[in-house]
């Protein structure tokens, strides 16, 4: 039954891929690369060892950069290829220090992942999460390769999924290392039929960004705020852009100084935020053209969200008023700001065991606008749970080093 699952993923592969690649042409996260997808575009690989990490889009990328320069520290002449999914993904890669070659993910068919495996000839396979590949792991099984799962982690809904076809899954598994975040995830893993399971903790703690005080200041004064309270709400989702302009509104009825910046996951949404900003009656602009008027800044551009948490007084963070799993919570809290965020954190609750009793959980628009103006008009009543927070953080950090110590098992000195 294995065998036959495998021949029908195949076989789907090949009467999908063509379709795929005319629907995807232009999309952003495929343009200019299906070639490469396809793998009829080969890259030049630099001469050495070379491990290949995978990591789906930015959030697997940015876990993974520590685990990289940690392994390219204790084997400085290994080559480090990282693919991605996303543009995003690859674009992260290209600012990370130790990657030699960045790809994006080949198209999961049998004979585009043979001929990549064979291309570049690495001499481990490292995969963050969750994203098992069915063809990339049986090419990388008869070549020989050595595969680990790190980060590896398994929520009840995509075990249930995967239940479904065990002993497929424990095919797919047989000679991979699961590097599992906590005790809950091995045992998913286990249950399914992987042999190889070891608990190594979560790198996504260790990922938080290094804290950069002046940048932060530089920021501010380019923000226009001066003194102004600063409120930012980050990685905004489709779906969520009226509850928290409404929030933004009201709290801006009852401390009319705020200064609020919005930051949309995806930048398709900010004409959203711009027709509640003024249906709301708000003064606005663009992070890429700021106006001193402003009493609202949409962030256009990218790779500064992180440091403008350390310019807020209070903190939201989206993806999580509506059922869309929620998005990393961390970041503001690295930097000791009250954190607030919605119900709907279901993929991100590895981050809330640890840090759910310092945080601040709103179920709409005035709840968030009433938490905001407390936290706003009483910052001291407030700072003693954020710096608990930041704490809780602090202590969870430590396993990049573990699963280094397990990745360097499998790589040649």
């Amino acid at each position: 039954m294995p065998r036959l699952i495998l021949l029908l993923y195949r076989a789907l592969i090949f009467v999908a891929i063509w379709p795929l690649c005319l629907a995807a042409r232009n999309h952003p996260n495929f343009k200019g690369t299906l070639r490469q997808r396809l793998a009829w575009t080969l890259p030049p690989v630099p001469r050495g060892n070379l491990v290949w990490f995978h990591g789906a889009s930015l959030g697997e990328v940015k876990a993974l950069a520590g685990l990289i320069a940690a392994v390219k520290a204790r084997r400085p002449r290994a080559v480090i290829c990282l693919s991605a999914m996303t543009a995003a993904g690859r674009q992260a890669a290209a600012g990370l220090d130790g990657v030699d070659l960045i790809l994006p993910m080949p198209f999961d068919a049998g004979w585009i992942m043979r001929r990549m495996l064979r291309h570049l000839a690495p001499r481990a396979l490292v995969i963050a999460e969750t994203e098992i590949w069915p063809n990339m792991l049986v090419a990388a099984r008869a070549a020989g390769i050595p595969v680990a799962l790190v980060n590896a982690r398994l929520t009840p809904r995509s075990f249930a999924r995967y239940r479904l076809v065990k002993r497929f899954v424990a095919l797919l598994l047989e000679n991979v290392r699961i590097l599992a975040t906590a005790d809950d995830n091995a045992g998913r893993f286990r249950a399914l039929g992987a042999t190889d399971v070891r608990v190594t903790g979560n790198v996504k703690f260790d990922a938080v960004s290094g804290l950069h005080p002046e940048r932060v200041q530089a920021l501010r004064e380019s923000l226009g705020a001066g003194a102004r309270p600063v409120f930012v709400a980050g990685s905004i989702r489709e779906g969520e852009e009226r509850a928290v302009m409404e929030a933004v509104a009201a709290a801006r009825r009852e401390v009319p100084d705020l200064f609020c910046i919005v930051a949309p996951r995806h930048h398709d949404r900010i004409p959203c935020i711009v027709d509640e900003a003024r249906r709301h009656g708000i003064a606005w602009a663009r992070r890429s053209a700021p106006d001193g008027r402003a009493d609202l800044l949409i962030l256009d551009t990218m790779g500064e969200l992180f440091d403008l948490y350390g310019v807020a007084r209070a903190a939201f963070v989206g993806g999580s008023l509506v059922d869309l799993g929620g998005q990393n919570i961390l970041e503001p809290i690295a930097w000791g700001v009250p954190t607030l965020h919605g119900p709907h954190m279901g993929n991100f609750l590895w981050a809330l065991a640890v840090v759910r009793d310092y945080t601040y959980e709103v179920a709409d628009a005035a709840e968030l606008a009433e938490a905001l103006v407390d936290i706003i008009r009483h910052p001291e009543a407030h700072a003693e749970r954020a710096r608990a927070a930041r704490a809780a953080l602090d202590g969870a950090k430590g396993s990049t080093a573990r699963v280094a110590d397990e990745l360097l098992k499998m790589i040649p000195a």
